[in-house]
């Protein structure tokens, strides 16, 4: 990346602060270096690509998917072993997360910085060319989708069909402009989620080396019409991604989180082995199993035991036991490409959402019978036949799935899904809606915002 490029990026920021008489430390914490104005910061195709490189940059620290974001998520739902949790870690177990958690700060600023990035470089499509400006779009809407979906899911309650239009959600950024705005409705925030990915899937080229491509935000927005439960959108665009996108699924249930490129990534971050930015050591070392003392996640041991029922599964080779707590050491690689959207989950998506829809059923089979496979072995009593239900593929995805994808930071937001779609969920003996179940706005948000942006409850589930 080039360094005086984002000197320059960050030099803007500044600029946009001091004009508006406040700091960014307010809610978005970005650096402040050099002085230069808009007009000589962003000027050539070269300055646009750099700008977005810095916002991959951002995305990949430790604030955010180097850990953060799996880690806090994690923390809420219901496979973390609280006991010996303090701090910041143990204010979001317990769901009493306050405006002061400075985690939670530097975790909402860390997504914000990916919004002003991205937003910046969308308000200076002008300076680019002609050839570039689709790739330059594309790529800052797929990013700013991103991070605006993870700060609503993070933020505001779960979508919900019927309430969608009045639920709070969050402050809705769609340009660089420094200035104070209040919660749009969760209804808004995803329309314009969905709005951002379907141009990006139109911009995108189909290969874009390590950047993001169509099939990324296809594979998004099958995410993110699955979280709202829209099921027969989940399925269309979990389909194309699977059929038509050309990804392999792994033939070893290690290969999405060894060392390397595993072939059911979509799209996924670079570990630098020169990095000095921390980048993924939070998800890292919370989990680590290689060093001599425990490290802080530790696994409960009710879904423990539910992971290592089956003698057969090959993911018990994810658990390891240590001074008799059971350990994840799913993330223990040294080097690997993130994966942020893999071909495991688009197959958990197709297969749930066919049976939700009651329809593609010999689909959703295969989808689950490949990876029962790839799990038990080929003549596991657990693989569906033919005449399996809706309700039997829908038990056996949600049962893949947790099994699947345990400490991706996907558990707690699942578990919400569910709730928002009329289902009786309990995480740890709380309501899936409850108010400690998201966090509150950190308190610098909310000073610069006020009184426009209406914090939310803080903390408490019982």
């Amino acid at each position: 990346m080039n360094k005086n490029i984002i000197n320059k990026f960050f030099a803007l920021t500044l600029i946009s602060c001091l004009t508006l008489a406040t700091s960014c430390k307010k809610s978005i914490d970005l650096d402040e270096i050099g002085k230069f104005t808009s007009e000589t910061a962003i000027q050539t195709d070269a300055d646009i690509s750099a700008l977005i490189n810095s916002a991959y940059f951002a995305m990949a620290a430790d604030d955010y998917y180097g850990g953060a974001y799996q880690v806090y998520s994690e923390l809420l739902a219901d496979h973390i072993d609280g006991t010996n949790l303090g701090g910041n870690n143990l204010g979001m177990y317990t769901r009493n997360t306050n405006i002061f958690n400075g985690d939670n700060s530097s975790f909402y600023g860390q997504m914000n910085k990916l919004v002003f990035q991205s937003n910046l470089a969308l308000d200076n499509l002008d300076k680019a060319t002609a050839a570039n400006k689709p790739l330059f779009e594309g790529g800052a809407k797929f990013l700013r989708a991103l991070a605006h979906f993870d700060i609503v899911r993070m933020y505001a309650q779960p979508y919900t069909s019927a309430s969608a239009a009045t639920q709070p959600g969050i402050p809705l950024r769609l340009n660089s402009v420094r200035q104070q705005i209040g919660r749009s409705s969760v209804g808004e925030v995803y329309a314009q989620i969905i709005k951002d990915l379907k141009d990006a899937e139109t911009m995108l080229p189909a290969t874009n080396g390590v950047y993001a491509t169509k099939w990324a935000a296809k594979a998004l927005l099958a995410k993110v019409y699955f979280q709202m439960n829209e099921f027969t959108n989940a399925y269309t665009y979990s389909n194309d991604v699977i059929t038509n996108g050309g990804f392999q699924s792994d033939t070893s249930y290690r290969q999405r989180y060894a060392n390397g490129r595993s072939k059911e990534v979509i799209f996924g971050l670079i570990y630098e082995t020169n990095n000095t930015q921390g980048r993924f050591q939070r998800l890292r070392g919370n989990y680590n199993t290689t060093n001599a003392g425990l490290p802080n996640l530790r696994l409960n041991n009710s879904f423990y035991q539910r992971a290592t029922s089956n003698s057969a599964d090959k993911r018990a080779g994810w658990y390891v036991v240590k001074n008799t707590f059971p350990l994840l050491n799913k993330f223990d690689s040294a080097s690997i490409i993130l994966p942020v959207l893999h071909l495991t989950e688009m197959r958990l998506i197709r297969a749930e959402a066919a049976a939700e829809s009651n329809q593609n059923l010999p689909v959703a089979i295969a989808d689950l019978n490949f990876i029962m496979t790839r799990a038990y072995g080929p003549a596991s009593s657990l693989l569906l036949p033919a005449t399996a239900t809706a309700a039997g593929i829908k038990e056996a995805a949600r049962r893949e799935r947790e099994l699947e994808m345990v400490g991706e930071g996907n558990r707690l937001h699942e578990l919400k899904r569910r709730g928002a779609k009329g289902e009786t969920v309990s995480i740890r003996g709380a309501v899936y809606d409850c108010n400690g179940l998201i966090f509150p706005f950190p308190n610098n948000e909310v000073i610069f915002s006020s009184p426009l942006l209406i914090q939310n409850a803080i903390g408490g589930c019982n």
